[in-house]
């Protein structure tokens, strides 16, 4: 292939995906793919998590959580960040793609559309504000716990943030909103994709708030563990 079928080649790529990304459905496919990345960070960020449940140990050894904090920040710092970069890069794709989603189905909103907001479900009419709480709390959640934590000390530095009525109480409304938006989002990727037909529409809508629910409710679990001394 000669240097000029290269750079054709190339163009009709650049072409093609600018025409995708351009397009509504390419949006909206931009939109679920990322989501789910997103989804699965949550199941893997959760699974993390749920290692403080193996307790605090004694003096001289580490705790589960530990282990997990400090393997975290003993990656390589290339690919520590890497993953940090590519997770904030796909939030913001979602973020970017999905207001403009938002601000196009408005201007294009007649009145029949207008009737079936009105009968939307609350997740999917609040799916941009519970957005904005769970960015808001995504960037206080890494000031304070990933930021200005130590990962040998993981377990104290939680049950210590935690043991404030405040912090726990703002954590919780956030999962909640996250509950929310995961909801509402896990049925979108499915209709997005394809997977959810009409005919199996209802199984896939009690598949998403089952997933919220254990996803969501692994994570509330720990600031209402501690706030009842069950950690400590």
């Amino acid at each position: 292939m000669c240097r000029k079928d290269v750079i054709a080649l190339m163009n009709d790529i650049i072409t093609t995906a600018c025409k995708f990304v351009t397009s509504s459905i390419g949006r909206k496919i931009l939109v679920a793919l990322t989501g789910s990345c997103l989804l699965l960070f949550l199941v893997g960020h959760l699974a993390g998590n749920m290692t403080i449940f193996g307790g605090n140990v004694a003096e001289g050894e580490t705790s589960w959580i530990n282990y997990y904090a400090t393997g975290l920040h003993s990656m390589p710092a290339w690919l520590l960040w890497s993953i940090r970069l590519g997770l904030l890069a796909v939030a913001l794709v979602h973020i970017v793609l999905t207001l403009v989603l938002k601000y196009e189905n408005y201007n294009a909103r007649t009145h029949y559309q207008k009737e079936g907001t009105l009968k939307a479900t609350l997740s999917s009419r609040t799916m941009v504000i519970t957005g904005i709480m769970i960015l808001c709390f995504a960037v206080f959640h890494l000031w304070q716990l990933t930021f200005n934590g130590d990962p040998h000390d993981c377990y104290n530095h939680i049950i210590a943030a935690f043991q404030d009525p405040l912090c726990s109480i703002f954590y919780i409304v956030a999962i909640c909103c996250l509950f929310m938006h995961v909801r509402h989002g896990l049925q979108s990727v499915l209709q997005t994709l394809g997977l959810a037909t009409r005919k199996v529409r209802p199984l896939y809508n009690i598949i998403a708030v089952l997933f919220g629910l254990v996803v969501c409710g692994g994570f509330i679990a720990i600031p209402v563990c501690v706030m009842l001394g069950i950690l400590k």
